[in-house]
């Protein structure tokens, strides 16, 4: 399929509206936000992952900056015009960010209707379409995408296995699933990892939030063909704090629908 045709009647305060709304998740996800202090003004959410020096987050997205410029000089090398699926995408800053220097058309999907329309109010280019949808329950085109990012998104998703069935059957020959922004483990470190989330859900008083976070491992990549993009090895990050060079300690992993 070459379009992606969406009905103008879905269209919703700037949103496409492609399953039923249901806001369970969304609600305590917002509450979250809320009490990390992580929900932004319009103004703030403009320039991001270029936090101000008022954000109590700035040293995270002083990071999170350098995953975003490493993606966009990846993209650079890419010399056709795509369409990419932004799953996960939040208020969208990551695919409003990239719109400013690219003309490819950016497909942002979550299923968080209240970030949803901050995105489409604060970024208004015409190849960024914001879209509520189940990526599971939604009929999407097959063999549409060029690439799908899932920026700090993966974690959110229970079946990873399903996930990666789903968005392979999307994307076409030679496209690409990128994960970036998120911690795999070793199969080893999985449970201490649950009990670390756990103990801090519950220390700021959102135990039940850990029903809707997941763990992924290295294991879970074995059967695709999957490569390391950038790699936080661990005396890479040491030497560069020592020179007070900080970066991302969540690796960037890009899986290929075939074998090239």
């Amino acid at each position: 399929m070459d379009r992606f045709t969406l009905d103008p009647n879905t269209l919703q305060n700037g949103v496409y509206i492609l399953s039923e709304i249901k806001d369970d998740f969304e609600s305590i996800y917002l509450k979250v936000r809320e009490k990390e202090k992580r929900v932004y003004s319009d103004e703030e959410l403009q320039n991001l992952p270029f936090a101000s020096e008022s954000n109590p987050y700035k040293k995270e997205w002083d990071v999170r900056a350098k995953s975003f410029l490493r993606f966009r000089k990846y993209l650079k090398s890419k010399i056709q015009s795509l369409n990419i699926l932004d799953l996960g995408c939040g208020n969208g800053w990551f695919s409003g960010q990239l719109s400013k220097s690219f003309n490819h058309k950016f497909y942002c999907v979550d299923v968080n209707i209240t970030e949803l329309k901050q995105g489409r109010k604060v970024f208004e280019f015409e190849n960024l379409i914001f879209i509520y949808a189940d990526i599971f329950s939604t009929e999407f085109p097959t063999n549409y995408f060029d690439i799908v990012m899932l920026n700090a998104s993966i974690q959110y998703f229970s079946e990873i296995k399903t996930l990666f069935t789903k968005l392979l059957s999307l994307i076409k020959v030679n496209g690409e699933i990128h994960i970036i922004d998120s911690p795999i483990y070793p199969e080893s470190e999985v449970e201490n990892a649950k009990k670390r989330t756990q103990d801090y859900y519950n220390s700021i008083g959102f135990s039940e939030m850990i029903n809707n976070y997941y763990h992924r491992s290295w294991n879970e990549f074995l059967e695709y063909n999957f490569k390391i993009m950038y790699n936080p090895n661990p005396i890479k990050i040491k030497v560069k704090k020592l020179f007070s060079i900080k970066d991302s300690p969540f690796p960037w992993i890009r899986i290929k629908n075939g074998q090239s």
